[in-house]
Formats: structure tokens, sequence, C-alpha cells
């Protein structure tokens, strides 16, 4: 894991104790010597269950968008102070080149082959819609199937994958396409590191499946469960009283 100044394409490494300070003090980690960057600006943690931005003065977006606290990282998000731009790369999440002849590949926009396989939308326009079919963005990069893997092609490489610029890629759980404007996520299960907190996870989908059949019965089959309990409710009191009776007689007996 290390941050990138993007102007300069330095690189810098995290320290041992996993967090890397960024600011113009003596003892940061990375020193910028810039007029919007003051003290210990901003810090990035690594976790057990990914990066954490923590932000300690003004100015400071990701991807766009400003951060006035704390927040989670992706490997290719891009924090930006002004006019000082970062991008945050995983060496985890290299791309490894497709060995498919993208050339003579045809994208199918209709197979919804699964609906747990595939990209997840963070765009504003689409925040969590997710994309089961092979994909065409308008900035003119693909993602399409080829048996149980998921494969990305970037033809006018306004885009990013994992902060990198790549030209096409087998794409692995977590992968990221983002740049600026918007950001895709890479949802496969069975894959490792597939969350079984995502909405798309099979566990979460079969909840949702099963809540939905319930939502979806039909009034009169709620209806005799309600009347149920209302044509049993006599002999229902009933028997609890019993109970609590039963139960004063053996707690306090004849003396």
């Amino acid at each position: 894991m290390h941050l990138v100044i993007e102007t300069t394409k330095k690189s810098f490494p995290f320290p041992e104790n996993n967090v890397l300070v960024v600011g113009n003090d003596f003892d940061c980690d990375l020193q910028i010597n810039h007029p919007k960057i003051w003290g210990r600006h901003f810090s990035i943690e690594k976790k057990s269950y990914g990066c954490v931005l923590n932000v300690y003065d003004q100015g400071v977006s990701v991807n766009g968008l400003p951060i006035a606290e704390k927040c989670l990282l992706d490997s290719g998000d891009l924090i930006q102070i002004d006019d000082m731009p970062f991008r945050l790369v995983d060496d985890q999440y290299i791309p490894k080149d497709s060995v498919l002849n993208h050339t003579n590949v045809v994208l199918d926009k209709a197979k919804n082959v699964s609906s747990v396989f595939g990209v997840r939308s963070f765009a504003d326009t689409a925040a969590g819609f997710f994309i089961i079919d092979d994909f065409h963005h308008p900035d003119g990069w693909h993602v399409f199937r080829n048996e149980n893997e998921l494969h990305y092609i970037d033809n006018k490489h306004k885009t990013n994958l994992n902060g990198l610029a790549i030209a096409q890629a087998k794409l692995v759980n977590g992968d990221v396409i983002a740049n600026s404007h918007y950001k895709y996520k890479i949802e496969l299960p069975g894959t490792s590191g597939f969350s079984k907190f995502s909405p798309s996870h099979p566990r979460n989908v079969q909840l949702s499946e099963s809540f939905n059949d319930k939502d979806q019965q039909p009034p009169e089959a709620q209806q005799k469960k309600t009347s149920f309990v209302k044509n049993n409710l006599w002999w229902l009191t009933l028997l609890v009283g019993l109970v609590v009776l039963l139960i004063v007689v053996i707690n306090n007996p004849p003396g």
C-alpha cells in the first residue's frame, strides 16, 4: 500500500505502524510544502477491514466529494487538497492482464446470468445499482463476462482501474473502476474477500427474497394468521392463567 502524488508520480509507502500522516509538520511521514496544507492535515490508517482517511484540517476531498472528518478508502481513490492530488494504490490490487483477445469480443447487454455477479455502481445518478449484464460506459470502458470471469477493456483512457491507467485486465473481487466523476466496484461471490455485508452476497439475496415473499403473501393468508389468534384468544388466556396459578401454588404450599 502506498500513496502517490499524481502531479509528480512520486510514491510513498506506509510506515511500519500502518499510519501515513500527510502535512507540513516536521513529524509528518509525507511533508508537503503547499500554501493550503497545514500541520498534520490528514492521515490514512490501514485496518483489517480497509483504509480509513482521518481529516484534521479543512479542504480535503475524495473523488471530488468534501470530507469533514473521516471515510473509508478504496484502492484508486483520489484525495485532493486544492490543486494537490494524491492517489491511494494497493499493491494487492495491481490488475492482471487479460489473456483474451478483446478485439473479437461482442458485448451482450441482456444476459442476466446472475443477480450476485457483476458491477456495483457508486455513481451519483445510480448509487447502489447492481449491473448484472455486460456493461458499456460512455467514457469508452467495458466490463464483460467470459464463463465465470469478468474482464475489463478501456479504449479511451478516461478512467482508472485501482488507480492505474489500464488498457485491459481480468477483474477480481474488490477492483475499483473510477475517476473524479464516478466509481464502480467489482463484486464476485465465491472469491476471496467477498463481503458478507454486500447487498449482492448470496445470503443477503436469499434473505431479501424471503422478505419479499413474505410481503407478497395474499391478504387472505395474512388475515388467516390474524383470525386464528383472535378466535382462540379465550383459551390461550385461560391456559396462561392456569400456569400462573400452578406456579403460585407450588411456591406457596399449605402450611
